[in-house]
């Protein structure tokens, strides 16, 4: 297997602002975030007549948590598989793959949100480095809406760190940057295949979003 030559720590520091500066859900440079998944106890199941998800996994040094809802039925399952959908991204970094299985699986085939995560994980790739550490979630909302749901949480990046592949770590932003704080609004549709599974359709993360997220 081919090996990437290590980027100077310069180029890999941008490419990490790349990440957290992100792109809007509409292909512009707005200031928006990237994204980061996980059900809560108060989440439905799913049905064991469900197709099965594709194996999903992050390594021992990067864990994603989320605060439990008080959600049910259709938000719940939609706040559910949004979580997946920002999880999949983390896991789709890990490996370096955009296209990995969980991030099609939990996206809209040729949707924004499909093509947001494909971004974040292609920049990753391209730097040659991975995160490590903890994205912590919470203030999670799940809003029904004409054709689907709306679901928006905020995410904690005050203990992500990027790593090289070569073992390298990368500072993204000191304790106590407000732009450790984002706030994600996922619009998530269900799938016409799984009335079990729910997919992201278009995603839009700010980044610095002390005013929604305290």
């Amino acid at each position: 297997m081919n090996r990437r030559r290590p980027l100077p720590a310069a180029a890999l520091s941008l490419t990490a602002a790349l990440f957290l500066a992100g792109c809007g859900s509409g292909g512009d440079d707005t200031g928006k975030g990237s994204p980061a998944g996980g059900a809560t106890a108060s989440r439905e199941p799913a049905s064991p007549t469900a197709a099965p998800a594709p194996e999903m996994s992050l390594p021992a040094d990067l864990k994603a948590t989320f605060e439990d809802a008080e959600v049910s039925g259709d938000e719940a399952a939609a706040l559910r598989d949004a979580e997946n959908y920002a999880r999949a991204i983390l896991h789709g970094i890990a490996t370096q793959d955009p296209k990995a299985a969980p991030v099609h699986h939990y996206s809209v085939p040729g949707s924004k949100a499909e093509e947001y995560a494909e971004f974040q994980i292609e920049k990753h790739a391209e730097a040659g480095f991975t995160l490590t550490g903890e994205r912590t979630h919470s203030r999670a909302t799940a809003e029904p809406k004409a054709d689907g749901v709306v679901v928006t949480f905020c995410s904690d990046e005050t203990r992500i760190r990027g790593r090289s592949e070569e073992g390298d770590p990368i500072t993204f932003f000191e304790p106590g940057d407000p732009k450790n704080v984002w706030f994600w609004t996922i619009d998530m549709v269900k799938s016409e295949k799984d009335e079990e599974l729910w997919r992201a359709e278009n995603t839009e993360v700010e980044s610095g979003a002390t005013e929604q997220c305290g």
